[in-house]
């Protein structure tokens, strides 16, 4: 198999995970939220700051991944 194919298929497959890992990350904040509202009662706007960071967790994961995808598909210069 030529390796720049299976390179190009795992970056293809690295790209299409970026939308669930969002997704995974946004509901890994609101739950979190929510257990700290339950067993904290610190009131309603815990749930609130547990989904913004889990929203900036899912992008910065996002932006990290793609910024690794694309210095991964850059040739190194040859000797």
């Amino acid at each position: 198999m030529d390796k720049g194919k299976l390179s190009t298929s795992a970056n293809l497959l690295r790209v299409s995970t970026l939308g669930i890992t969002f997704v995974l990350c946004t509901f890994a904040g609101l739950g979190l939220g929510l257990l700290l509202n339950k067993y904290l009662p610190l009131g309603d706007w815990v749930i609130i700051v547990g989904l913004f960071f889990g929203i900036i967790a899912g992008y910065v994961t996002v932006f990290e991944d793609l910024k690794a995808l694309s210095r991964g598909q850059q040739k190194p210069p040859s000797p």
